[in-house]
């Protein structure tokens, strides 16, 4: 297929849920959201059905016009089976066979994948990551998920798990992670994390400018205080901002020196406070890897900013059919 065709995405999330119709070439026609917080998947299903053929009409475009569906899960996950099993975030979510339900109620083939997977995918169909061969993208939100493309294939692994990049072990004395395991990257870098840190370490401090941004309010805390204060120069966020760089820069020296990428691109956090990141992060990367694999790499924020949930289902459908020898890349098209 090289004309422009009709693609629905979905990226599910535990509040959420993103629904996108758009072109293989990455325009999107139209977009909408389904509250999923706390309701049961047999209440959202038929509500996703409906947005997705809303969308359509909206766009005037025929049922039969589309061509597929595509789908990112949070984990875990049963990648052949399209289902999602047991989501920490959606309590009511439990072995929900999504890809085969759209599937069937759009008439097209759906696609299911790891929905920082789809992330990492659309980043490199349409974001910054246009064109390249060996791109890593990391989510650097709540908690810190990848998606690792490898000489222009998407890297899943033997258990459809690859890409786990917050999970690699920092520290062995370090925090314990919200996984379960003991020093993980995500425990030391991860939005989640960070706000735990911080309400625990600044209880009885109502003056710090952390606390005062969160209105007082210790169990508000959460990083976009910590930005605040890092801004107002408080010692105490500069010494956090400073070591959570450090962190991002040992974990992002392994993956250079593992995988010798020739771009990172980075979401939420770099997206939103862009050099003040940025500079101590590239400041630090030398100590963590080989000047070989960090030279020819760029490092950046997401293109796509806060379009990457819409567009992530579409890729994944998109990234399917490359595989298969359905589609081109939108670089090799004519």
């Amino acid at each position: 297929m090289s004309k422009a065709f009709p693609v629905l995405g979905f990226d599910i999330g535990g509040t959420k849920i993103a629904v996108c119709l758009a072109t293989s070439e990455g325009k999107i026609l139209g977009s909408t959201r389904v509250d999923n917080k706390n309701r049961a998947p047999e209440l959202v299903l038929p509500e996703l059905v409906q947005a997705g053929r809303r969308l359509l009409s909206e766009a005037k475009i025929a049922p039969n016009e589309l061509k597929a569906v595509g789908i990112g899960s949070p984990a875990p996950m049963d990648f052949l089976k399209g289902m999602i099993l047991t989501p920490p975030n959606m309590k009511t979510w439990r072995n929900v066979a999504i890809r085969d339900y759209l599937a069937k109620e759009f008439g097209v083939e759906a696609f299911f994948d790891n929905d920082a997977n789809g992330g990492g995918l659309a980043e490199w169909l349409f974001g910054a990551g246009r064109g390249s061969s060996n791109m890593i993208y990391l989510t650097m939100s709540t908690g810190i998920g990848g998606g690792v493309i490898a000489n222009g294939r998407l890297l899943r692994g033997k258990s459809f798990i690859a890409g786990e990049m917050g999970h690699i072990v920092l520290d062995l004395n370090g925090p314990k992670c919200n996984c379960g395991m003991t020093g993980c990257y995500e425990a030391f870098c991860g939005g989640r994390a960070l706000a735990q840190r911080m309400q625990q370490e600044l209880v009885g401090k109502p003056d710090s400018p952390i606390v005062k941004a969160a209105h007082g309010k210790v169990e508000d805390i959460d990083v976009g205080c910590l930005v605040k204060a890092v801004k107002e120069k408080d010692p105490y966020a500069l010494a956090l901002w400073d070591e959570m760089c450090l962190r991002n820069a040992q974990a992002m020296g392994i993956f250079l020196n593992t995988f010798n990428p020739d771009m990172i691109i980075l979401g939420t956090i770099a997206v939103h406070t862009g050099e003040l990141f940025l500079a101590p992060l590239r400041n630090y990367l030398p100590r963590f890897c080989w000047n070989d694999t960090l030279a020819p790499c760029q490092i950046r924020a997401s293109e796509l900013g806060p379009h990457i949930g819409e567009l992530s289902g579409v890729a994944i459908a998109l990234n399917f059919l490359y595989e298969r020898g359905d589609w081109q890349l939108p670089w090799q098209q004519a």
